[in-house]
């Protein structure tokens, strides 16, 4: 199957492999979501661990192999990863594999799980506490870099990592108005000069689309067009910030790119292709959402 790109990935709707509706989920999708990640770590019971990655396997390999939307597994550690790898069926059905609280540490046991698989596309989580320092930040880099498999973005958990100092989001707190604005700022500087995606975060505020609508705003703004989504609700909201920002940025980017001058003035903003090519670049291969 061809690797999906990151531009494809748009609003990931986050379903624990424990649905009453798996089954339909991964035949129809999910309320026009473009990817769907099915999830046996954090959204499953320990005791219902060994049911889950069975029912999940088991429908997978009943699923219709073309669909129109994406699916990824998230396997709960390397041993559930290897229990789904051993079935051709299943991975044929899956455009890739979310890997949970990736590091430097973590990474032997996931390339050990791999092995054999150097196809199939993955997208590791940063949610350890590892990311608050630079120096292990970079080391997780050089974890990532150490992976065969392609690499779609990495996915930033922040729950996990708000999780590992003590506090839950607050309501009307986007993530940004959190401590972990910082280390936001350090993953940006870190991972994408080496040429990584990152896919924004969760907002766990189900019940709040303004204080979602805001979150989205500043992912925009720092170049986020993946977002990880826990309820159907969140969807339309996300891919409408998503489809407005990108066309909006596409038209400046094209005006850039087709250009011979050095400078140009576009809707007021001077763009200058010596430092805004990379930016131009990037844009214009993101999906053009209708």
């Amino acid at each position: 199957m061809a690797n999906p790109r990151y531009g494809d990935l748009g609003a990931s709707l986050y379903v624990p492999a424990t649905h009453k509706s798996l089954e339909q989920i991964l035949a129809l999708g999910c309320y026009d979501a473009r990817s769907i990640i099915l999830c046996t770590e954090d959204s499953v019971a320990p005791d219902a661990v060994a049911w889950a990655v069975h029912r999940l396997i088991k429908a997978l390999k009943a699923a219709p192999k073309e669909v129109p939307f994406l699916r990824f597994v998230r396997p709960r550690n390397p041993f559930v990863l290897r229990q789904l790898l051993e079935s051709t069926d299943a991975v044929s059905r899956i455009d890739g594999v979310v890997i949970p609280k990736f590091d430097d540490t973590a990474m032997p046991a996931w390339r050990e799980a791999l092995d054999g698989h150097p196809s199939l596309a993955i997208m590791p989580t940063l949610e350890t506490p590892s990311l608050f320092r630079e120096d292990t930040a970079i080391a997780t880099l050089k974890a990532v870099e150490a992976l065969c498999n392609p690499v779609i973005a990495l996915r930033i958990g922040a729950n996990d990592l708000l999780g590992a100092i003590g506090l839950k989001r607050q309501p009307g707190q986007t993530i940004y108005d959190t401590p972990l604005r910082s280390t936001i700022e350090r993953l940006i500087t870190i991972f994408r000069p080496a040429g990584f995606e990152l896919a924004a975060p969760v907002c766990d505020l189900i019940s709040e689309p303004d204080t979602l609508s805001r979150e989205v705003a500043q992912d925009i703004r720092w170049g986020f067009y993946a977002k990880t989504c826990i309820h159907p609700a969140q969807l339309a909201l996300v891919e409408e910030h998503f489809a407005q920002a990108i066309a909006r940025q596409q038209q400046q980017a094209h005006a850039l790119l087709n250009t011979s001058d050095a400078v140009l003035k576009d809707n007021g903003q001077m763009l200058e292709a010596t430092c805004h090519t990379p930016w131009a670049k990037r844009i214009a291969s993101l999906q053009a959402i209708p």
